[in-house]
């Protein structure tokens, strides 16, 4: 239990994966079985849901005394479930392609000036397919995967926005 090795509150699942939509039973709550799974559970909001609770409990508790709170979101690692309205954003995202939005994106980082011009594209790994070598079932699989996986890291950017924000309205 990462109570039992320092932490004075946890809140998390103990296994390597789990459904972000159910849950497992190795959720814990500063050290004891949790299974309030509710119709509308996701584990990447619940997880700040409890950061900001914790952040309310050391700041009453301790208002002066400095605190480390760490969030570690098991998105978007295996398996990739994502927020229907956050897989709808990026549904589309994909249509053309790893190779042309592996080409965009290296264009837009070169535009901007983030690196310089003279750094070429690195070589698309050799066991990463052509995309236009990939059967249609073969694209659509991996486009919906690249979406999915696109979702889940925008939940993760909205939710650490959420607790950012917290943090800025406790003034600490």
């Amino acid at each position: 239990e990462p109570t039992d090795r320092g932490f004075e509150k946890y809140f998390g699942h103990l296994s390597g994966a789990t459904n972000f939509f159910t849950g497992d039973n190795t959720f814990r709550l500063n050290g004891k079985p949790w299974s309030d799974f509710g119709e509308d559970f996701y584990t990447t909001e619940v997880f700040i849901d409890y950061a900001e609770q914790f952040l309310d409990e050391m700041l009453t508790e301790s208002p002066e005394k400095p605190f480390f709170l760490y969030v570690a979101h098991n998105a978007p690692h295996y398996p990739l479930h994502v927020l229907e309205e956050d897989f709808r954003k990026y549904e589309d995202r994909y249509e053309e392609g790893w190779d042309v939005v592996r080409e965009a994106r290296y264009r837009k980082q070169v535009d901007s000036g983030l690196i310089p011009k003279e750094w070429a594209l690195s070589p698309r790994p050799e066991q990463v397919p052509a995309w236009q070598d990939l059967s249609e079932e073969g694209k659509d699989w991996d486009r919906r995967r690249m979406a999915a996986f696109a979702g889940m890291v925008d939940r993760v950017d909205q939710t650490t926005g959420r607790l950012a924000e917290a943090l800025k309205e406790k003034g600490v």
